[in-house]
This record gives structure tokens, sequence and C-alpha cells, in this order.
């Protein structure tokens, strides 16, 4: 009878021992090196087979790794291997090959299934594979467009500041001679002794640069506020008196529209505020709904204070603002309405302003709707100044100024309820009839007074009256203004062509914006002539008698074509065919001419404000002052002085904004190249000749040094000149003694031109910037010499366009010289070319 447990024994002992078996040692003779060589390199691998299937365990329980399974299984198989080897140590000194062999069958039924679960999940692999592969593509496209997003915001802000800048040194630059413009006016009005006619004149020039001067400030407080240079100036103010004393001057306004205009305040109300600023958004608020408020209407200014903040509420009765537009309007340029019809005019920056000059109390400014209909604007402000805010005891801004600002907001509305009425002229009853149809009561007077000395003038204030005018009077000559309120200039034309009997009434057109294709698509609309603004009042007078001139013409042929035999009748249809015809090829060839001149639109805000907003009260200025050149026998020498002021400083503000105009069309390609033969001695000595009044009244040496012979040149004339214009203009600006000189001198296959002074010279770090955009060697608060900084970005552009070069040679202290050089073919002698 056989003992169990001996037999249980013997059985784990077969298992693990192998008694009955040899050891691997024997196969390997117990040589020491083979036997450590098989044991340490087994245990090894098994060792990093056990950490690499729990590494692959503590994963998978921690971390969401996509086919879990397959790495549990994965893992199973690189332990199970690991165990392999470390039985294959054991049976170095053992004979365990019972253990061994059951070890090796779990190894291969954990990698027989690992290999059938690769198997089966191959499709899901490749299918993740190319999902991540997919992946990691958007990931560098997604980098890659950041990259793009990143440069593009950081040109974005470059050009930004650019703006801003642009907007401050053009405000400066403005500024300067408006005040040379309206500081000799006020003496001139202060003049007792003046006639009524002249004293009118002074007054639309004074209404009109003050308006101007307006638009400027509001465009430089615009730019403080985009750059954050602007901070509230706090001081102890009293708010109820603030709103009274403001509200007071639309008054006589409210009376004459018949609007009800009612203020309700506390008896008191202090606070601490920049009393400029809420000034100005009391006036800007005020102002608003008196312009969209209509005659009969009501608007009411209400002050209260409400849990330790004033709330001011400004509503009317106009057409309110849209619930879509209610936060757009605050936005810099926006209007709700927009395009030439629109009824009413502006920046579209005051309520952009307004809001800023809230938020810089800590308040809020929001719209919504009346209770009556129209609009409502509701302004919440802190009573208190910050806790580490400066106080002062009085406003830093006196009652004058904020007076006279709000005088110049309330004459601007009261402008535009005045009726047009035409004036009384002394002409022949046969004399033309001309229609002027003008928005602006200045500019409306201005241009019927001007023609009421050679012809009959009728007057509307807007496009829908003119229509009417037009259909009842049939003038010879239509004048019009393109941006008008209710039906603008372009509207005008369309209609008066779609009338029978209106199809061939000459029409004119004018306008303060310099737009080429408006122009191009109005004359082929059937406008016959277009002008723009600022004009001398000499061309337009000529160019309304020609229109004239030629409709009573075709008139008169035509009534002799009646009574002809059809010979002539064919004759005068073949006439008017082949001069359609004319007309057509040179319209098309004029449209092909523009096309090829701009090479890209470079229509933007800034462009259409200047054009419109700025130029439209400069040429009113500019052309009453033509008027008062007139009666300048009539003029004290005193007066007269003053006069020349006034002429100095308004022409200084015209070559500023020519001088922006001009780099944005060279900037959209605009500048044509028109060449012609030239005498370069002639011009030179045109050019020089026009600074020799400026250059003597500084006391400096103007020297012209041109060769003995005529120097002949291909080349656009007209550039030419305006690149020596500016390089002179500068070096007499610049140069306070000694002399600027002038020269040309001929090479070979070149000739040069060259501007040279004893100014105060240019550093050499500065001789490439110069030629830069709005680049000025001196800083804005110390500048002691006028510009933008455009002139010589102007020069390098059209002596580019030339085909020229430009270089610079300058010290500091000793003076610059300009040179330009000029590809040049000697003319041959005339002997020759015969």
């Amino acid at each position: 009878m056989v003992d169990d447990g001996s037999w249980l024994d013997g059985l784990l002992t077969d298992i693990f021992a192998g008694s009955w078996y040899m050891p691997h040692g024997h196969c390997y003779l117990w040589k020491p090196g083979l036997v450590w060589l098989h044991a340490v390199s087994d245990t090894l691998i098994g060792t990093a087979y056990v950490l690499i299937s729990a590494v692959l365990y503590v994963l998978v329980r921690r971390i969401r790794l996509p086919f879990s399974t397959m790495v549990v299984a994965f893992g199973v198989f690189i332990g199970a291997c690991g165990m392999t080897h470390f039985m294959e140590v054991w049976n170095i000194w053992n004979s365990a090959y019972w253990l061994a062999g059951w070890v090796k069958a779990l190894t291969a039924l954990a990698s027989v299934l690992t290999g059938v679960y690769l198997v089966k999940a191959r499709p899901t692999i490749i299918a993740v594979t190319d999902a991540a592969r997919v992946s990691e593509e958007r990931r560098v496209e997604l980098e890659t467009k950041n990259r793009e997003l990143e440069t593009l915001y950081s040109r974005l802000r470059e050009a930004d500041e650019l703006k801003t800048q642009f907007f401050a040194n053009v405000s400066h630059e403005l500024r300067t001679p408006l005040t040379l413009i309206l500081g000799p006016m006020e003496r001139l009005l202060a003049d007792a002794g003046m006639s009524a006619g002249l004293r009118r004149e002074l007054e639309v020039v004074e209404r009109n640069a003050r308006l101007l001067l307006r638009h400027v400030n509001t465009l430089l407080d615009a730019s403080k506020l985009e750059a954050g240079a602007m901070r509230p100036v706090y001081a102890e103010t009293e708010l109820a008196a603030l709103v009274c004393l403001g509200a007071a001057n639309f008054d006589g306004l409210a009376r004459e529209r018949g609007i009800t205009f009612s203020v309700e305040t506390p008896s008191a109300l202090p606070a601490q505020a920049d009393v400029e600023k809420l000034e100005r958004v009391l006036l800007n608020l005020l102002s608003n709904a008196f312009k969209f408020t209509p005659a009969g209407g009501r608007v009411r200014c209400a002050l209260e204070e409400r849990e330790g903040r004033a709330r001011l509420v400004v509503e009317d009765t106009g057409p309110g603002v849209p619930m879509d537009m209610r936060e757009a309007i605050f936005e810099r340029f926006r209007q709700v309405e927009t395009g030439p019809a629109r009824r009413f005019g502006g920046t579209g920056l005051g309520l952009t302003i307004a809001r800023d000059f809230v938020r810089l109390h800590e308040g809020t400014l929001h719209v919504e709707e009346a209770p009556g209909g129209g609009a409502r604007f509701v302004v919440e402000l802190p009573l208190r100044a910050p806790g580490d805010t400066a106080v002062r005891a009085v406003p830093s801004v006196g009652a004058e100024a904020l007076a006279a600002e709000a005088s110049v907001a309330v004459e601007a509305l009261r402008e535009q309820a005045l009726p047009a009425s035409a004036p009384v002229a002394q002409v022949p009853v046969d004399a033309p009839r001309v229609l002027v149809v003008e928005d602006t009561p200045d500019m409306r007077d201005f241009v019927a007074r001007t023609l009421a000395q050679e012809f009959h003038v009728e007057v509307a204030r807007d496009g829908e009256e003119g229509l009417r005018k037009v259909e009842a009077l049939r003038p010879d000559v239509l004048v019009t203004d393109i941006m008008m309120p209710r039906m603008s200039g372009d509207v005008l034309l369309r209609e008066v062509r779609a009338r029978a009997g209106l199809e061939l009434m000459p029409v004119l057109l004018l306008s303060a914006r310099a737009d080429d294709a408006l122009r191009v698509a109005l004359l082929r609309g059937g406008a016959q002539d277009y002008v723009v603004k600022p004009f001398q009042a000499a061309e337009l007078t000529t160019r309304v008698r020609n229109l004239a001139t030629h409709k009573r013409t075709r008139e008169a042929l035509q009534n002799e074509l009646k009574v002809r035999s059809g010979d002539l009748e064919a004759l005068a249809r073949e006439l008017a065919l082949r001069k359609r015809q004319l007309e057509a090829a040179f319209e098309a060839s004029q449209e092909a001419r523009e096309q090829a001149q701009r090479a890209s639109e470079f229509k933007g805000t800034l462009l259409r404000l200047i054009s419109h907003e700025l130029r439209t009260p400069l040429s009113v200025v500019l052309l009453n002052l033509h008027l008062l050149e007139r009666e300048r026998d009539a003029l004290s020498p005193r007066q007269q002085g003053l006069l020349e002021k006034l002429k100095r400083g308004a022409s200084r503000l015209q070559r500023l904004m020519e001088t922006i105009l001009e780099y944005t069309r060279l900037e959209a390609g605009h500048q044509a190249l028109t060449e012609s033969e030239v005498d370069l001695a002639v011009l030179a000595r045109e050019v020089t000749e026009e600074f020799r009044p400026e250059a003597q009244r500084k006391l400096l040496a103007l020297e012209l040094r041109l060769p003995a012979q005529p120097v002949r040149a291909r080349t656009d004339a007209r550039l030419l000149q305006l690149v020596l214009l500016n390089l002179l203009s500068n070096a007499v600006k610049n140069t306070d003694q000694g002399s600027v000189e002038l020269s040309l001198e001929v090479l070979t296959g070149a000739c040069q031109l060259a501007v040279r002074d004893t100014g105060r010279g240019i550093a050499p770090e500065d001789q490439e910037r110069i030629f830069e955009p709005f680049q000025q060697l001196e800083q804005e608060r110390h500048k002691s010499t006028p510009g933008l900084g455009l002139g010589l970005a102007i020069v390098k552009q059209l002596v580019e366009r030339l085909g020229a070069s430009i270089s610079v040679a300058s010290e500091p202290g000793r003076g610059s010289a300009f040179v330009i050089t000029l590809p040049f073919v000697p003319e041959p002698p005339r002997a020759a070319r015969a």
C-alpha cells in the first residue's frame, strides 16, 4: 500500500525539482562562464518582460488608452515570456522540466490569443492610425493658421497705431492755420465801420472756419481716446447748474422750430467730474435730439440722483434708433443712415466720443426707446471721483469756451431749417435760368450769388424740392450737389433723365468727393460736367455759361432744322451721330485710361471724411476770401494785412489737404504718367521764382544754377514740377539763414537736378527714414516747422514713377543736398533731325 503523503511529495519533487532528470548545468559542463552567461542574460530578459507587463497594467488602470484589451493581452504575453526565462535560470541547477513546459504552454496560449486579437483589430488600428495622422495634419495646419493670424494681428495693430498717429498729426497741423484764420477774422468783425455786405462775407468765413475747427477737434479727441492718451481732469462742480446752462443754449432753437423743450433737474447736485467732457456729452446728446426731432416735436432733458449716482436722460420724439443699431451707433464712423442720400450729415464720431467720455468717468451710456416713440439716451455716472484721484477746486475749462462750442453746435442745427431763397440780381430778361440744388446753406448762398451776376437763379435745399422745381421751371442748367438729404444728386440726375422733355437738360454736379469711379459713373449716367470742391467762382460761372450756351445753341439748331430740307436733316443726324460716337469713344478711352491708373482701391473712411466733411467748409472759406479780395480797395491797411494773414492760413490749410490727397492717389495707383518734351531749365526757373517771395521774407539767398545750353528731356512736367516744389519747400522751410540753391547739370546719359541748402541738416541715422510716410525728425510736442511727414514720401514715389532716382547728402548743422538723377538722351541738332 502506497503512502499518499509520499506520493504527493514525489509528484511535487518531480514537478519542481525533477530529480529524475538532468539539470541544464550538465549540458554546460558546469563551466562557470557559460553558466553565468545564461543565468544573467535570462534573468535580465525575464525581469525586463515583467517590468514591461507591469507598466502596461498601470497605464491601462490610470489612462484611458485606445485598444486597452489588446494592451492587456500583450502584457500577459510579455509577462509569460518573462516567466519562461526565469524557468531557464531555475533549470540550470534543477530539472523542473514539467513546470517549465506548463509555463511555455501558458506563454503559447497568450501569444496565440494576442495574435488572433491583433488580426481581428487590424482594420480598427488602421482607421485609428489614419485618424491620428489627419488629426496631426490638422494640428499642424491650425498652428500655421494661428501664426498667420498672429502676424496679421500684429500688422493690424501697427496699421492702427499709424492711423492714430496720422489723426493726431492731421488734427495738429489743421488747428494751427485755423487759429490764424479765426484770430484775424474776429478782429475784422469787431470793426464797427465795416459795410453790411463785407460783414456778411466775413461771418460766413468765420462760421465755416469754426465748423471746420469743430471737426478737427473731434478727430483729435478720437485719436487720443483710441491711443488711451486721454484722462479725466476731475473738479468740484454743480451738475444741476451745468445741465441747465448747457440746455439753455437750445432754448432759442426750440422756439424757432416749435419744439417743446423741457429741462428737469434737482435744485442742486454737487459732484466731482471733468466739466469739459460732461459738457461735451450733454451738447452731443442734445444736438442729436434736436437734429432728429421734427418741428412741433418734443425734447426732454432730465437729471436726478439715484443710489449715489447721477442719471441724465435725453429723449426725443424723432425716428428713434432701430434695435439692431443700438450698439452699432456707438462705433466709430457708424450712423443709422448711410449713403449719399442720408438726411443728416456728420462725422459719425459724436456718440462714440460721448460714450468714451462717460466711460472715463466709470459710467455708462446706452440708448433705448422713449415712451412716446423716438430715442432715449441714458447716462449714469458716479458722483465722486475714484479715491486716489486728484480733484481741483475750480474746473479747468471756462464757461466762455463751452458757450462758444455750444454756439457752433446750435448754429449748425439752425442752418438745417433755413429756407432756400434765391438772390435778386439785375440781369437781362432773356438770360438763362439756372437751378441750384444744395443742402449746405452757406454753399447754396455762395453758388447762387456767384451765378446771379449772369443768370436768373432759383434754389432748392434737397433733391426732392429740386425735382419739383425742375419740372415746374424747366431751367436751362441744373447745378446740384451729390450728397444731400432725402434725395441725393445722383438719384436726382436719374429722375430728371427719366422724365419726358428733360433728357437733354444740362446737369452740372458739385461734390467734395474726389472719386474718379463716381465721376465716370455720373458722366456715363447723363451728367454733362462734374466739379470738385473747392473751386474758383470764375471756373463755375464759365462752366455753367458753356452749358447754357450749348443748350440754347442746340435748341436753336433744332428749331432751324425743322424748317430745313431733308438733306440738312440727314446731315444734322449724321453730325449728331458722329458726335455721339466721338463722345462714346472718348468716354471709353477715358474709362480705359482711368481703369489702368487705378491699381487698387484706397477709398477708406478717412479719405471720405477729409474729402467731404473738411473740404466743404474749407471751400466756402477760400471762395469767400476770393470775394473779399475783389473789395480789397475798400479795406483799411490794417484790414488788408489781416486779409493777407487769412489767405496765407487758408492756403496753407489747402496745401496740407492736397498733400494728403496726393499721397492717397499715389498709394492707390491713381497717378498717371503723361510724358512730353520738357525744357528742364525753364521748369527749374519757374519753380524757383515761385519760392522767391518766401525766401526774401526769410532773408535767404535763393540761387539758380543752369547750364548755358537748353536741356530738353522727355518726361512728365507736372510730376517733376511737383517733386521740385516739395524739395524747394522743404529747403526754404528748414533754412533759417544762408542760401538755398537749385542746380541743373548734364552728365553722360543722365542729368541731375540738385536742391542744396544751408539749414540744420539731417543726421545719418535719419537719412533713410525721412522718405517713409508720416516720418518727422522733430517730436510732435517740440515741432517748430509744420508738416505731416508726407512730402518726401511723395517725392520718392514720384521720382520712382518718373524712372529716376533720388539721394540725399547731409551733415547736421551744415545743410542738406537732395539730388535727382534723371535718365537723359541729348536732343539731336535740328539739322540732323531734318
